[in-house]
């Protein structure tokens, strides 16, 4: 049975981070723009509750993708000492 290889790239894991980073930053960024009251005539308070919601949900994600984005930060740097020191192991 053969293994197929796994290569990771601590530049790929940046750029993945930096991409979350990102679109976290954008949600985040948007939120406010959600949490309007439009007139809806008799219908206003409902969607003014419903969009209050939206904002806070997407908010939340914005927020969520910021720590996923640290936590792939971290990740890669953990990932090139601890690639480093395994490869010590085996250098003559």
């Amino acid at each position: 049975m053969s293994h197929a290889e796994l290569r990771i790239e601590p530049e790929d894991l940046t750029q993945v981070g930096a991409t979350l980073d990102a679109a976290g930053s954008d949600l985040f960024g948007h939120a406010p723009d959600l949490d309007v009251a439009p007139d809806a005539g008799v219908s206003t308070s409902e969607l003014a509750a419903a969009l209050t919601s939206l904002a806070t949900a997407v908010a939340g994600l914005g927020s969520e993708l910021g720590s996923l984005a640290e936590s792939t930060g971290a990740v890669s740097a953990m990932f090139v000492a601890t690639d480093g020191a395994v490869a010590g192991e085996f250098t003559p």
